[in-house]
């Protein structure tokens, strides 16, 4: 009788203690509440990124990366809300059947020629992306935003087979600035 006793008690002491575990703020479940952080005095950025990849044209092999980074060297950019965001840095690399043809690490500033002034100073160079092979050339899309926006100029980046480039701004879109403007390069 005194073990079915004992039992008992354990028992109520093991059930007490689940049934008030609910209530201590330590207890970790699927849905809590807290007090959002003041992020208004905390730089915003963006991930990196590294994407590799191989383009075949015709019979040549192409490879290339592309590397955003925050670059904690660069003016922030304040938002309407007093939000302040870091800008990045893309490196577009491009080999040639493995030899390098193409390096250069862009910012939103090698594209200033694309947008207005007012534009550039609260805008960040946001992204790049292989867009397609035209004729033996590589074409990559990139993109200068407004953060956290859907704002943005879009603009193309076309490397030859010698390693030479033209950035061009691409189709103009009803939330893009509008500005018309070519660069080449070597």
């Amino acid at each position: 009788m005194q073990t079915h006793f004992k039992f008992l008690c354990m028992a109520c002491t093991v059930l007490l203690c689940y049934s008030c575990g609910g209530n201590n703020p330590q207890t970790t479940s699927g849905y809590s509440e807290y007090e959002k952080p003041d992020t208004t005095n905390s730089v915003q950025e963006m991930k990196d990124y590294h994407y590799s990849a191989e383009v075949k044209v015709g019979q040549t092999r192409y490879t290339y990366d592309i590397v955003r980074e925050v670059n904690d060297t660069l003016p922030l950019v304040a938002g309407d809300g007093g939000e302040r965001y870091a800008d990045n840095y893309i490196r577009l690399r491009v080999n040639r059947e493995g030899k390098e043809i193409f390096n250069k690490a862009f910012t939103k500033n090698h594209f200033r020629n694309y947008m207005e002034k007012g534009f550039i100073s609260h805008a960040i160079l946001e992204g790049m992306a292989f867009d397609k092979v035209d004729g033996n050339n590589l074409r990559f899309a990139a993109s200068v935003s407004y953060p956290a926006s859907d704002i943005y100029i879009p603009l193309s980046i076309t490397i030859s087979p010698d390693g030479s480039y033209q950035i061009t701004k691409d189709e103009v879109l009803d939330t893009v600035v509008a500005t018309d403007s070519t660069e080449t390069g070597e």
